[in-house]
Protein backbone atom coordinates (compact mmCIF):
# COMPACT_ATOMS: atom_id res chain seq x y z
CA UNK A 1 0.00 0.00 0.00
CA UNK A 2 1.34 3.69 -0.61
CA UNK A 3 1.81 5.73 2.28
CA UNK A 4 -0.80 8.71 1.32
CA UNK A 5 1.63 11.29 3.12
CA UNK A 6 4.39 10.37 1.18
CA UNK A 7 1.92 10.86 -1.77
CA UNK A 8 0.80 14.03 -0.78
CA UNK A 9 4.48 15.74 -0.96
CA UNK A 10 4.88 15.76 -4.93
CA UNK A 11 1.38 17.55 -5.25
CA UNK A 12 2.01 20.36 -2.64
CA UNK A 13 5.76 20.73 -4.81
CA UNK A 14 3.61 20.81 -8.21
CA UNK A 15 1.60 23.59 -7.12
CA UNK A 16 4.05 25.84 -5.48
CA UNK A 17 6.42 25.85 -8.99
CA UNK A 18 2.91 26.68 -10.54
CA UNK A 19 2.38 29.63 -8.20
CA UNK A 20 6.31 30.87 -8.83
CA UNK A 21 5.68 31.08 -12.74
CA UNK A 22 2.52 32.93 -12.18
CA UNK A 23 3.92 34.88 -10.13
CA UNK A 24 7.19 35.51 -12.71
CA UNK A 25 4.58 35.93 -15.58
CA UNK A 26 2.55 38.12 -13.92
CA UNK A 27 5.83 40.63 -12.67
CA UNK A 28 7.25 40.20 -16.35
CA UNK A 29 3.72 41.62 -17.76
CA UNK A 30 3.90 44.35 -14.83
CA UNK A 31 7.54 45.42 -15.93
CA UNK A 32 6.86 45.26 -19.89
CA UNK A 33 4.00 47.71 -19.11
CA UNK A 34 5.83 50.20 -16.68
CA UNK A 35 8.47 49.87 -19.35
CA UNK A 36 6.05 50.76 -22.00
CA UNK A 37 4.56 53.38 -20.26
CA UNK A 38 7.86 55.68 -19.06
CA UNK A 39 9.68 55.60 -22.72
CA UNK A 40 6.12 56.83 -23.71
CA UNK A 41 6.04 59.14 -21.12
CA UNK A 42 10.00 60.05 -22.36
CA UNK A 43 9.56 60.45 -25.83
CA UNK A 44 9.15 64.26 -27.26
CA UNK A 45 5.92 66.32 -27.24
CA UNK A 46 5.71 68.39 -30.14
CA UNK A 47 4.55 72.21 -28.62
CA UNK A 48 1.12 73.45 -29.50
CA UNK A 49 1.76 75.68 -32.70
CA UNK A 50 0.37 79.20 -32.65
CA UNK A 51 -2.82 80.06 -34.79
CA UNK A 52 -1.74 81.85 -37.52
CA UNK A 53 -3.55 82.67 -40.74
CA UNK A 54 -1.18 81.21 -43.62
CA UNK A 55 0.20 84.58 -45.53
CA UNK A 56 -1.18 84.68 -49.56
CA UNK A 57 2.23 85.13 -51.03
CA UNK A 58 1.75 88.36 -53.01
CA UNK A 59 2.68 88.66 -57.04
CA UNK A 60 6.12 90.01 -57.16
CA UNK A 61 6.26 92.99 -60.01
CA UNK A 62 8.76 91.94 -62.49
CA UNK A 63 10.76 94.74 -63.32
CA UNK A 64 10.31 95.55 -67.08
CA UNK A 65 13.47 94.76 -69.25
CA UNK A 66 14.93 97.59 -70.82
CA UNK A 67 13.48 98.08 -73.89
CA UNK A 68 16.27 97.93 -77.20
CA UNK A 69 16.54 100.96 -79.60
CA UNK A 70 14.06 100.93 -82.49
CA UNK A 71 17.02 99.94 -85.59
CA UNK A 72 15.57 102.58 -88.01
CA UNK A 73 17.74 100.49 -91.15
CA UNK A 74 19.71 97.64 -91.39
CA UNK A 75 23.34 98.55 -91.27
CA UNK A 76 25.78 96.37 -93.51
CA UNK A 77 29.24 96.15 -91.87
CA UNK A 78 31.00 96.21 -95.11
CA UNK A 79 34.58 94.23 -94.98
CA UNK A 80 37.62 96.62 -94.81
CA UNK A 81 38.84 97.05 -98.09
CA UNK A 82 41.90 95.46 -98.84
CA UNK A 83 44.47 98.31 -99.28
CA UNK A 84 45.92 98.09 -103.15
CA UNK A 85 49.79 97.78 -103.65
CA UNK A 86 51.04 101.53 -104.28
CA UNK A 87 52.25 101.91 -107.60
CA UNK A 88 55.18 103.67 -107.78
CA UNK A 89 54.31 106.84 -110.44
CA UNK A 90 56.40 106.42 -113.83
CA UNK A 91 59.50 108.58 -114.02
CA UNK A 92 58.58 111.54 -115.68
CA UNK A 93 60.65 112.11 -119.26
CA UNK A 94 63.45 114.49 -119.04
CA UNK A 95 62.76 117.48 -121.27
CA UNK A 96 64.75 117.93 -124.26
CA UNK A 97 67.22 121.16 -125.35
CA UNK A 98 65.34 124.12 -126.61
CA UNK A 99 67.37 123.50 -130.30
CA UNK A 100 66.32 119.84 -130.50
CA UNK A 101 62.62 119.51 -129.16
CA UNK A 102 60.48 119.08 -132.21
CA UNK A 103 60.89 115.87 -132.82
CA UNK A 104 60.29 115.11 -128.75
CA UNK A 105 56.88 116.87 -129.13
CA UNK A 106 56.41 115.27 -132.81
CA UNK A 107 57.16 111.90 -131.06
CA UNK A 108 54.93 112.49 -127.90
CA UNK A 109 51.76 113.74 -129.89
CA UNK A 110 51.95 110.68 -131.56
CA UNK A 111 52.12 108.50 -128.67
CA UNK A 112 49.50 110.43 -127.49
CA UNK A 113 47.41 109.47 -130.36
CA UNK A 114 47.53 112.83 -132.20
CA UNK A 115 47.61 113.45 -135.67
CA UNK A 116 50.86 115.31 -136.62
CA UNK A 117 50.96 115.35 -140.26
CA UNK A 118 50.15 118.79 -141.03
CA UNK A 119 52.62 119.90 -138.36
CA UNK A 120 55.91 121.42 -140.11
CA UNK A 121 58.98 123.25 -139.09
CA UNK A 122 62.24 122.18 -137.87
CA UNK A 123 61.26 124.82 -134.22
CA UNK A 124 58.01 124.08 -133.34
CA UNK A 125 58.32 125.53 -129.94
CA UNK A 126 60.09 128.32 -131.48
CA UNK A 127 58.12 128.90 -134.01
CA UNK A 128 54.47 128.28 -131.90
CA UNK A 129 56.10 130.89 -129.68
CA UNK A 130 56.62 133.85 -132.36
CA UNK A 131 53.41 132.83 -134.27
CA UNK A 132 50.86 133.54 -131.03
CA UNK A 133 52.39 136.32 -130.03
CA UNK A 134 52.38 137.85 -132.77
CA UNK A 135 48.38 137.10 -133.44
CA UNK A 136 47.94 138.18 -130.15
CA UNK A 137 49.12 141.63 -132.09
CA UNK A 138 46.39 140.87 -134.87
CA UNK A 139 49.47 139.66 -136.75
CA UNK A 140 50.06 136.93 -138.74
CA UNK A 141 53.54 135.96 -139.72
CA UNK A 142 53.10 133.41 -142.00
CA UNK A 143 56.67 132.26 -142.20
CA UNK A 144 56.39 131.20 -138.30
CA UNK A 145 53.06 129.09 -139.30
CA UNK A 146 53.55 125.85 -138.09
CA UNK A 147 50.54 124.00 -140.46
CA UNK A 148 50.84 123.71 -144.00
CA UNK A 149 48.66 126.50 -145.85
CA UNK A 150 45.41 125.50 -147.59
CA UNK A 151 45.95 123.89 -150.78
CA UNK A 152 44.21 125.35 -153.99
CA UNK A 153 43.52 129.15 -155.38
CA UNK A 154 41.67 131.71 -153.70
CA UNK A 155 38.21 132.30 -155.85
CA UNK A 156 35.62 135.61 -156.11
CA UNK A 157 32.35 136.14 -158.22
CA UNK A 158 31.59 138.29 -160.05
CA UNK A 159 28.09 139.69 -160.78
CA UNK A 160 26.39 142.82 -161.97
CA UNK A 161 29.66 144.80 -161.20
CA UNK A 162 30.84 143.53 -158.18
CA UNK A 163 32.96 141.19 -156.59
CA UNK A 164 32.35 138.56 -154.20
CA UNK A 165 34.16 135.71 -152.25
CA UNK A 166 33.35 132.48 -154.36
CA UNK A 167 31.75 130.41 -151.21
CA UNK A 168 33.74 127.31 -152.56
CA UNK A 169 36.92 128.54 -151.23
CA UNK A 170 35.77 128.60 -147.79
CA UNK A 171 36.08 124.71 -148.63
CA UNK A 172 40.24 125.16 -148.87
CA UNK A 173 40.39 125.32 -145.20
CA UNK A 174 38.01 122.49 -144.73
CA UNK A 175 40.64 119.95 -144.31
CA UNK A 176 42.89 121.71 -141.81
CA UNK A 177 39.94 122.69 -139.68
CA UNK A 178 39.04 118.57 -139.56
CA UNK A 179 42.27 118.20 -138.47
CA UNK A 180 42.02 121.08 -135.44
CA UNK A 181 39.02 120.15 -134.02
CA UNK A 182 39.85 116.60 -134.09
CA UNK A 183 42.91 117.24 -131.61
CA UNK A 184 42.35 116.39 -127.79
CA UNK A 185 42.62 119.72 -125.91
CA UNK A 186 43.24 118.10 -122.87
CA UNK A 187 46.56 116.12 -124.55
CA UNK A 188 47.66 119.78 -126.58
CA UNK A 189 47.28 121.43 -122.44
CA UNK A 190 48.93 119.10 -120.62
CA UNK A 191 52.10 119.09 -123.50
CA UNK A 192 51.83 122.85 -123.41
CA UNK A 193 52.37 122.27 -119.68
CA UNK A 194 55.18 119.95 -119.71
CA UNK A 195 57.03 122.33 -122.63
CA UNK A 196 56.43 125.55 -120.65
CA UNK A 197 59.87 125.89 -119.99
CA UNK A 198 60.91 125.75 -123.26
CA UNK A 199 58.21 127.89 -124.32
CA UNK A 200 59.34 130.57 -121.29
CA UNK A 201 63.02 129.98 -122.79
CA UNK A 202 61.83 131.10 -126.47
CA UNK A 203 59.81 134.00 -125.19
CA UNK A 204 63.43 135.32 -123.58
CA UNK A 205 64.56 134.97 -126.65
CA UNK A 206 62.39 137.27 -128.79
CA UNK A 207 62.66 139.98 -126.08
CA UNK A 208 59.86 138.79 -122.84
CA UNK A 209 61.79 136.94 -120.53
CA UNK A 210 59.06 137.56 -117.96
CA UNK A 211 56.28 137.06 -119.87
CA UNK A 212 53.92 133.83 -118.72
CA UNK A 213 53.63 131.47 -122.35
CA UNK A 214 50.17 130.66 -121.02
CA UNK A 215 49.01 134.37 -121.08
CA UNK A 216 50.56 134.55 -124.48
CA UNK A 217 48.49 131.81 -126.12
CA UNK A 218 45.42 132.61 -123.96
CA UNK A 219 45.65 136.50 -125.42
CA UNK A 220 46.44 135.24 -129.02
CA UNK A 221 42.75 132.86 -128.68
CA UNK A 222 40.70 136.10 -127.44
CA UNK A 223 41.72 138.03 -130.83
CA UNK A 224 40.59 134.62 -133.09
CA UNK A 225 37.41 134.49 -130.90
CA UNK A 226 36.68 138.45 -131.46
CA UNK A 227 36.21 137.60 -134.98
CA UNK A 228 32.88 138.91 -135.77
CA UNK A 229 30.33 136.44 -137.52
CA UNK A 230 28.92 137.50 -140.93
CA UNK A 231 27.31 136.05 -143.72
CA UNK A 232 28.35 133.57 -146.64
CA UNK A 233 28.15 136.47 -149.04
CA UNK A 234 31.04 139.00 -148.41
CA UNK A 235 32.02 142.05 -151.21
CA UNK A 236 35.33 143.12 -151.98
CA UNK A 237 37.19 145.38 -153.68
CA UNK A 238 39.37 144.68 -156.33
CA UNK A 239 42.33 147.43 -156.64
CA UNK A 240 44.20 145.56 -158.64
CA UNK A 241 47.04 144.05 -156.18
CA UNK A 242 44.88 142.58 -153.65
CA UNK A 243 41.44 142.21 -153.11
CA UNK A 244 40.27 144.07 -149.78
CA UNK A 245 36.88 144.34 -147.80
CA UNK A 246 33.86 146.49 -149.23
CA UNK A 247 32.68 146.76 -145.41
CA UNK A 248 35.03 149.08 -144.25
CA UNK A 249 34.14 147.65 -140.47
CA UNK A 250 35.87 144.39 -141.96
CA UNK A 251 38.51 145.82 -143.61
CA UNK A 252 39.44 147.89 -140.22
CA UNK A 253 39.76 144.41 -138.54
CA UNK A 254 43.54 142.83 -137.26
CA UNK A 255 44.97 140.77 -139.98
CA UNK A 256 44.25 137.84 -137.73
CA UNK A 257 40.59 138.23 -137.61
CA UNK A 258 40.66 139.10 -141.65
CA UNK A 259 42.21 135.82 -141.92
CA UNK A 260 39.69 133.72 -140.09
CA UNK A 261 36.95 135.30 -142.20
CA UNK A 262 38.42 134.00 -145.26
CA UNK A 263 37.57 130.24 -143.91
CA UNK A 264 34.13 131.07 -144.46
CA UNK A 265 30.93 130.71 -141.43
CA UNK A 266 30.96 127.47 -140.80
CA UNK A 267 34.67 126.70 -140.35
CA UNK A 268 34.89 129.86 -138.28
CA UNK A 269 32.15 128.19 -136.31
CA UNK A 270 33.87 125.30 -135.47
CA UNK A 271 37.13 127.05 -134.74
CA UNK A 272 35.77 129.00 -132.27
CA UNK A 273 34.08 126.36 -130.22
CA UNK A 274 37.34 124.07 -130.25
CA UNK A 275 39.33 127.83 -129.07
CA UNK A 276 36.92 127.55 -126.28
CA UNK A 277 37.77 124.35 -125.63
CA UNK A 278 41.13 124.78 -125.33
CA UNK A 279 41.04 127.71 -123.74
CA UNK A 280 39.06 126.34 -120.71
CA UNK A 281 41.64 123.58 -121.00
CA UNK A 282 44.58 125.51 -120.24
CA UNK A 283 42.49 127.71 -117.55
CA UNK A 284 41.80 124.28 -115.46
Amino acid sequence: MRDFGQDQAPAENTTNKLKLIVSVIVVLAVAIVVVFWLAKQQSPQPLPQPSVEPEVAQPVAEEPEPALPEVSETVEIEDEPVAEPVSEPEPVKPLPTLNNSSSAVLEELAELEQDTAPLKGEQLIRDTVVFADNLRQGIVVRDKAVIEPPKGQFRVLEQNGKVYIDPRSYDRYNTVVDWFVSLDSNVLAELFTRYKPLSQSALAEVGYPDENPENVLLDAIDVLLATPSVGTVIELNDDSVMYRYADPTLEALPAAQKQMLRMGPDNIRRVKLKLEELQQALQQ
